[in-house]
């Protein structure tokens, strides 16, 4: 009996033991739950931050992009007006040159005709000339001869 209780008290106090030794590991295992818990929460929060401030980037460099969008768009417009407005003036200043272009033709055309009208009114106020000339020679030789006679 009394080897019956010694190997009794043997057992309980193995089972005593194991349960300890359970327990300790247990208690570690719940030590070392906590600290993975504990740097789980820290890297979620960390990346939680990371994740928020690469959004508030995204919404920053998006606002930023849709001003430089309008920006663009006005300029590009303003450009436009800007090119249609010369090209306007350049439409403007083509049919001015054109219009002048043919006026100073129809001037040097009519210069033309003048100067060949002068011309030949010239030529003959010359042909004229020359034969009042002639005549008027001819009359003073007349004159002479008369005047030598006499």
């Amino acid at each position: 009996l009394e080897a019956s209780q010694a190997k009794s008290i043997d057992l309980e106090s193995s089972l005593v033991a194991e349960r300890d030794a359970s327990a300790a590991k247990y208690s570690e295992l719940e030590t070392e739950k906590a600290s993975v818990e504990a740097k789980l929460q820290d890297q979620t929060e960390s990346h939680n931050a990371e994740v928020e401030s690469m959004r508030e980037n995204l919404t920053h460099m998006q606002t930023k992009l849709t001003d430089a969008e309008s920006q663009s768009a006005a300029l590009k417009a303003e450009m436009e007006r800007h090119i249609d407005g010369l090209k306007t003036e350049l439409d403007a200043s083509h049919a001015k040159s054109i219009d002048l272009e043919s006026s100073l033709a129809a001037e040097r055309e009519a210069s033309a005709a003048k100067y060949s009208e002068l011309e030949t009114e010239k030529a003959s106020v010359e042909a004229k000339l020359q034969d009042q000339t002639e005549s008027h020679n001819a009359e003073v030789e007349s004159m002479r001869e008369n005047l030598t006679h006499m």
